[in-house]
């Protein structure tokens, strides 16, 4: 969990994984054939799972938006474009402005007031803001994430 985030969440770190299986039961007869030596052992055959390590933004409840109003939507718009890792935020009025094409601050603060008041986003510093990690997480490809822990 992120050190003062409201919002309970578990990552943990995956790393590339190398799983052998033995084939058969009986030793199998090797020989090398620079030196001529022959080796008994057993035959393995492995598997290697490589993770993308690229970043993305899961949106873990998509019928959300459905509820809410067109200011909403923009602003939450807004906020994914802006998500940094561990969870939150900067919010920066002329950007969000610029971004929703809004004119008015108030239809702005109106759509960051609900996603408030819908949990989505919960206030952390002056212009910072925590994003609920069950709705909206984002992270690299290699981490599992387990949430509502």
């Amino acid at each position: 969990m992120i050190e003062g985030n409201p919002y309970k969440v578990l990552v943990k770190k995956c790393r590339k994984r190398f799983k052998a299986d033995a084939v058969g039961t009986a030793p199998l007869e090797t020989v090398n054939l620079k030196t001529g030596e022959v080796r008994s052992a057993t035959q393995l055959v492995g598997t290697q799972k490589i993770y993308d390590t690229t970043d993305f933004v899961k949106l873990f409840e998509p019928g959300i938006l459905v509820g809410m109003s067109s200011g909403a939507v923009a602003v939450f718009s807004y906020l994914m474009s802006r998500l940094q890792f561990g969870g939150y935020f900067v919010f920066n009025y002329n950007e969000c402005l610029e971004y929703t094409g809004y004119t008015s601050r108030q239809a702005v603060y109106r759509g960051l007031m609900e996603l408030a008041r819908m949990d989505v986003v919960r206030p952390k510093e002056r212009g910072e803001w925590w994003v609920n990690p069950n709705i909206v997480y984002r992270g690299q490809r290699d981490e599992f994430e387990t949430i509502r822990v």
